[in-house]
């Protein structure tokens, strides 16, 4: 972590719950002070008692939660206790952890502050905190997130110079500046509830109070060692979980997340290091056969043929109806910005991520066939999968390329995205992620320019492309590099070590020209990206159900979408021979096959293994969430990886396309599992009032468009570029 995260708050707030009358002052002057809107009076609902407002929210910073403890000794049998809840300004907060921006940032003198001109909308932050602190900005179409900021504007207020015409001196102004530095909350507390100092000072006055009046307290710091530490603590008289208050265990939140990202940098080295060693082995092994084939006057074998478009019918009535889709989703995603996040869609303070993020993690997923082939084919030398290439390749692009489009929908500021270039933040997996899918889209053009290149006949493009694009991947390596170590070292060892391998690895006179270098930086950014969209996760050990969090969802991610992305290639070759009526590259996809038995072995090995090793695999199939897991693990893990296990299988048309089927849906399963359906969200602090969520027509209109136009433009590129091999009139079904 930086310096201002792992260091303790220098200031804390101590909020004594048996001192509190309940009187909501605190409330009242957080206000004022922050010029925030009245929220509607709710009518009293079972067990809030007489609590108004009853939650969080972008208009309400702080909420006074009533309590009724079942007490034998107290009169009528019960204690009412009143307790002041806003954000606790974790020392190590998970909200500045996820933030990619570093729109919320974690201050050395204990808040935790916000800067709206900074923030994307990602909302993030929301689902990372695990006390359910920050609200976004429903009604607004720039909707911002709104938390408390421990009047942080307060203490950046300069002392006057003067009072009543009189000037004040040094200490009178020192004075002043550290009462007026204090919150308007404590300043307004009438029963001496709340106090506001040094750390070490606050700790001290807490342990005092419970060693003078141990039958008046429990014997816990709340805050103290909570999430790693709080800058708000709490005295009360009862268990804080009587109270309403989380468990959330003694870890900090960004601890869990922070080695995973820390190690990307010299994962990339790592990974770029064994891509090119096994390139380079393979290529050696190629040339001494080719010597070998000479002597014995072999012929060598060709796998690289002729590509050529595939033309037929264009306006089909699936055509039509991918088209109607289309309009559908522009239709929505007019409506989108016109209404803004809240009038479009069903999303709240409970479900801040939704159908969108869901369809961004799934389609990230399966578009891993892209890098997965391309890592076969040039890397491992796997020649005899060329043809199956180019299609690969269309579909990882078009897949990125509409990802990027539903993060557009789904950012509540999009227009901020240049801060991803101004900002540095510490181990923000988001971060991590946007970077790496924007250079990895790069990537895919590149890979796919040479097929218009060739469509049009520019030759002299071409021979310009085979020039510069290693030159690129040595660029936009070592920008990744940077941006995730802002460390020269790093930086300059990546740009030594794949520029080394674009002039080991540049094509000979005579020989032909291999994208190696793209294929390497492919299977390198993806590698990262995949696993770091398990590392978002990370910071959600309370709300995602334990059979799917675990330290190792880095892990999961990229095992899983290797052999999702497999799957669908073979999908969408048995897709293109039906609709273009061609022949059945059945061997190629039996071998594919193959590789996603192997694939989905290792995914589901590491899966149930890292359960069972923590203890979690019998807990997994109880509970309410156990349909999920097996349908996931056994219906749509187990069976397709037992189907693919046989050769007769792999190489029978209608039982490959079922097991590649059920493997997919396996993984896609599992990322709705993550994002939306093994969910346990408590909503908005004090997290006893959940909101349900189900997407609304926007949302479905945007998805369903967006799928379709993918669709819809591989078709069209199908038929109008050279994707396809050239078949021979003969060969056609």
């Amino acid at each position: 972590m930086s310096h201002a995260l792992a260091q303790k708050s220098t200031k804390v707030k101590l909020v004594d719950t048996t001192r509190c009358i309940g009187c909501r002052s605190c409330q009242v002057s957080c206000k004022q002070w922050n010029d925030l809107k009245a929220e509607k009076t709710e009518l009293p609902r079972p067990g809030l008692g007489l609590q108004n407002p009853a939650k969080l929210s972008s208009n309400t910073f702080v909420v006074v939660t009533y309590h009724e403890i079942p007490d034998e000794k107290a009169p009528g049998g019960l204690r009412y206790v009143s307790s002041k809840r806003q954000c606790m300004h974790c020392d190590e907060p998970a909200c500045a952890s996820a933030c990619p921006v570093t729109a919320l940032e974690k201050t050395p003198s204990g808040a935790v502050v916000y800067t709206g001109s900074k923030c994307l909308g990602c909302r993030y932050c929301m689902w990372a905190c695990p006390f359910g602190v920050p609200t976004a900005q429903w009604d607004s179409l720039a909707p911002e997130i709104k938390k408390c900021t421990w009047c942080f504007d307060r203490a950046a207020q300069p002392a006057p110079l003067e009072r009543n015409g009189q000037k004040l001196t040094e200490e009178e102004r020192r004075r002043f500046q550290a009462a007026h530095a204090t919150p308007s909350c404590v300043k307004q507390c009438p029963a001496n509830a709340l106090s506001f100092g040094d750390r070490d000072e606050m700790l001290a006055e807490a342990r005092a109070r419970i060693a003078r009046h141990p039958d008046k307290y429990v014997d816990h710091i709340y805050g103290e060692k909570e999430a790693g530490g709080t800058a708000t603590l709490y005295l009360a008289s009862v268990p804080f979980e009587k109270l309403g208050f989380p468990n959330v265990g003694f870890e900090s939140y960004p601890a869990r997340s922070a080695p995973a990202l820390s190690a990307v940098p010299a994962a990339v080295l790592g990974v770029g290091a064994a891509l090119g060693g096994t390139y380079a082995l393979h290529q050696r092994r190629a040339a001494v056969a080719r010597a070998e084939g000479i002597r014995k006057e072999v012929p060598a074998k060709d796998h690289h043929p002729e590509f050529a478009p595939a033309p037929s019918r264009f306006w089909t009535p699936t055509n039509v109806l991918l088209a109607v889709l289309m309009a559908v989703a522009g239709v929505s995603f007019v409506a989108r910005f016109a209404l803004g996040l809240g009038g479009s869609t069903n999303l709240s303070n409970t479900w801040a991520w939704g159908l969108w993020i869901a369809l961004d993690v799934v389609w990230i997923a399966v578009a891993a066939g892209a890098f997965a082939t391309a890592g076969i084919i040039y890397v491992f030398r796997r020649e005899d999968l060329y043809s199956i290439g180019r299609s690969a390749v269309l579909m990882g692009l078009l897949s990125y390329s509409f990802v990027a489009a539903t993060l557009v929908a789904d950012l509540g500021l999009p227009w901020h995205f240049y801060q991803l270039a101004l900002q540095a933040p510490k181990h923000s997996a988001m971060f991590e992620v946007a970077w790496c899918v924007a250079l990895y889209v790069t990537i895919l053009l590149l890979e796919f320019l040479p097929v218009p290149l060739e469509r049009l006949g520019l030759g002299r493009w071409m021979e310009i492309w085979k020039k510069w694009a290693p030159v690129y991947v040595v660029v936009a390596v070592t920008l990744f590099v940077w941006l995730m170590s802002r460390n020269v070292a790093y930086a300059a060892a990546a740009f030594v070590l794949f520029g080394f391998m674009a002039y080991a690895f540049r094509p000979r006179p005579g020989e032909p020209s291999v994208p190696i270098m793209l294929a390497i930086a492919a299977v390198t950014l993806s590698t990262m990206h995949q696993s770091s969209l398990g590392s978002l996760f990370l910071l959600m050990p309370d709300k995602l159900a334990a059979a799917w969090w675990s330290p190792i969802l880095p892990v999961y991610f990229f095992l899983s979408a290797v052999a999702a992305g497999l799957a669908l290639v073979i999908l969408v070759q048995m897709w293109q021979a039906r609709v273009f009526r061609r022949e059945l590259p059945m061997k190629q996809l039996a071998s594919l096959g193959k590789l996603a038995f192997f694939a989905l072995l290792v995914y589901e090995g590491v899966r149930l293994g890292d359960l069972a090793f923590r203890g979690r695999l019998a807990a997994a199939f109880a509970g309410p969430k156990a349909p999920l897991f097996l349908v996931e693990v056994v219906g749509l893990g187990l069976v397709p990886l037992a189907m693919l296990a046989f050769a007769k299988v792999r190489e029978s048309p209608a039982l490959l396309g079922v097991a590649s089927f059920l493997a997919l849906g396996g993984v896609v399963l599992n990322r709705l599992n993550a994002v939306l359906f093994a969910m346990d969200l408590k909503g908005p602090l004090p997290q006893n009032d959940p909101s349900p969520y189900v997407p609304s027509f926007v949302e479905w209109g945007i998805t369903i468009g967006l799928v379709s136009a993918a669709i819809f433009l591989f078709g069209l590129g199908v038929r109008y570029l050279p994707v396809l091999p050239k078949e021979e009139a003969g060969h056609r079904s």
